[in-house]
């Protein structure tokens, strides 16, 4: 104590004296480095505040559960609810908006844009128990909304009770919405819970019937709603079948309880309704969910996951942008899974082996696709998804998109066509007589891209990588998976020799032409590659020049001046003015100020 005495005493005597302009300037820039980089950490540190408090029971009940899925949102394969994406599942025929208020959508034209006011979706409160923590995961990979909930409160005195609740639209049987709903107390006292189901929703003129169906074990009740739903001219024929519950269950201590919901879902364009129409469509919305039924839970579960994981077997990756406006990983995903589940997935479905053969040929059918501008840099492609609507929208957009730039064969495949389109879409591949080629100016290659077997027919399927390299310059590397022939690649012009192409990948330069051509063709006509040396027609082929620093910076870190925080260049500048201004002074009162030098008295007693 006696030591800090001392040192306030010195501090004060060397105060009462005069300072020189050198010792104020450096007592000025100690304080700014004070106040932009110790100051904000020792006020932290001086009220405690090193470690965030501790989250209250249902906060932390609910960040346990997430934990699980943390894997999936950091690879930007699903995203939670609040991160300005709809929480949505759909397989083509029917989607669902996955919320407590959420209704049944049907096909009009290109998507699933038409609601039905009937919401089939339970929800779940625990009696004695007020409070809730929830949050939403929407699981791209499965094509699956995943709620989750922590019940409870003072009032209820227990552990939390959890609920997990994951709804899908099946991708076999395309007309069943599925909900497995999971209820786990780890309490000592018996958790009642109240079971709510909203169902028809300002839905005039609908008709209501009781339907039983077997189940394994035995009839159970359903209830059967039919109804029309216009849009413009068009007339619509919708029935909705789905299971009657108790208004609520008793979940034991320590306990564990699981329901699943099946809900059928019909609908057939009509000019006019009559008995003998009504009665086939509410025939078809109860065989779904018969041939639901008669599956095992796992059977079930497994052929709805494995269709989705058939579509992303290809894939587009791209490296993250910190510039504003970029589309970065997380928009692109989310957007593929919107489109994917406003398409059917036909391929995957119980068809005939000649149906099943015509969908191939479309498949491996791309001559033409994709011919338009490449659909990363249409703004129109990537705008708000944060509601139903607005997705409704861009899906619609990118469907549009693709079928008048020459996908339209690729489309009629389904969903797994419409992946195929979209992938040759986004970077700028183009299939055009009897090769594919890559349409994309060198200056735009200044992020990573990552192509995932794209489709090349004859069951052979090419990777695609676009790296920046440390000089600045973009290279590319292409594979192919599979060799039941030879495969060849040219860089731009293709003056150079093909060459092969295997399971390694190769190297190519990025070549800028003149005229502007492909940066890279390739085919499996060796003869054809040779020919192509002779049908481009270029003056001039040279290496791409590398892209400007600033240019890559603002991607890389958001800032054209490169990756340090702009609080650091502000604090810079500052310590430049100040500087600045005190050399000037000192220059003032040396030359101007007549001999005697000025000094700054900071004790106004001695003045």
């Amino acid at each position: 104590m006696s030591d800090l005495v001392e040192f306030g005493r010195r501090l004060k005597r060397s105060l009462d004296g005069n300072i020189s302009y050198r010792k104020a300037a450096a007592l000025t820039i100690v304080v700014l480095v004070f106040f932009f980089y110790l100051g904000p950490g020792s006020v932290r540190w001086l009220v405690g505040r090193r470690h965030p408090p501790p989250l209250q029971p249902l906060a932390s009940c609910l960040s346990n559960k997430l934990l699980r899925y943390q894997d999936l949102l950091d690879r930007y394969n699903g995203h939670r609810s609040g991160e300005d994406f709809a929480s949505f599942v759909g397989n083509g025929f029917v989607g669902l908006s996955v919320s407590a208020e959420g209704k049944i959508y049907i096909k009009s034209r290109r998507t699933l844009s038409l609601a039905v006011n009937y919401k089939p979706l339970i929800n779940l409160y625990l009696e004695g128990g007020g409070n809730s923590e929830s949050t939403q995961i929407t699981d791209y990979r499965q094509g699956m909304v995943t709620s989750l909930h922590c019940l409870g409160g003072e009032d209820w005195g227990e552990e939390p009770v959890t609920v997990t609740s994951s709804v899908f639209t099946h991708r076999i049987l395309p007309g069943v919405i599925v909900q497995d709903i999971k209820i786990h107390n780890p309490g000592q006292r018996a958790a009642q819970i109240s079971l709510e189901k909203l169902g028809i929703s300002q839905w005039e003129g609908v008709s209501s019937s009781t339907k039983v169906i077997e189940h394994g074990e035995g009839g159970q009740k359903y209830t059967v709603v039919s109804g029309e739903v216009k849009q413009d001219r068009r007339k619509m024929l919708v029935s909705v079948v789905s299971k009657r519950l108790d208004s609520s269950l008793e979940v034991s201590p320590r306990m564990t309880s699981s329901i699943r919901i099946l809900t059928g879902v019909s609908y057939r364009e009509v000019e006019e309704v009559n008995d003998r129409i009504k009665e086939e469509v509410e025939k078809e919305a109860v065989e779904g969910v018969r041939s639901a039924v008669a599956m095992t839970w796992q059977s079930l579960l497994d052929t709805h996951t494995e269709a989705w994981k058939n579509l992303w077997i290809s894939g587009f990756g791209i490296s993250w942008s910190f510039a504003e406006g970029a589309v970065n990983g997380n928009r692109v995903n989310a957007t593929m899974y919107y489109v994917l589940s406003q398409s059917p997935t036909l391929l995957h479905s119980k068809i005939t082996d000649a149906k099943r053969s015509e969908l191939q040929g479309y498949l491996s059918y791309a001559e033409g696709c994709y011919s338009g501008v490449r659909t990363l840099e249409a703004t129109n492609l990537w705008t708000a998804l944060g509601s139903v609507p607005q997705m409704m929208t861009v899906v619609s957009y990118w469907l549009l998109t693709l079928e008048k730039n020459g996908c339209h064969t690729l489309l009629k495949a389904g969903a797994d066509g419409v992946m195929q389109a979209m992938i040759l879409s986004l970077p700028g591949l183009k299939f055009r007589n009897q090769h594919l080629e890559l349409d994309v100016h060198p200056k735009e290659l200044h992020r990573d891209l990552m192509l995932r077997r794209v489709n090349y027919g004859n069951e052979t399927h090419v990777n695609i990588s676009i790296n920046v390299m440390d000089d600045n310059r973009a290279k590319i590397f292409v594979s192919v998976d599979k060799k039941n022939r030879d495969y060849y690649g040219c860089d731009a012009g293709c003056l150079d020799p093909p060459v092969q192409l295997g399971l390694v990948p190769v190297q190519f330069p990025v070549k800028l032409t003149d005229p502007v051509t492909a940066i890279l063709y390739i085919t499996a006509d060796h003869e054809h590659m040779i020919d192509l040396k002779h049908t481009i027609h270029v003056k001039e082929v040279a290496e791409a020049p590398a892209h400007e620093l600033h240019v890559l910076e603002l991607h890389r870190s958001g800032n054209r001046l490169g990756g340090l925080p702009a609080i650091f260049w502000f604090s810079i500048a500052a310590l430049i003015i100040v500087f600045h201004l005190f050399l000037f002074k000192l220059i003032y009162n040396e030359y101007c100020a007549g001999p005697e030098k000025h000094r700054i008295r900071l004790n106004a007693e001695q003045e």
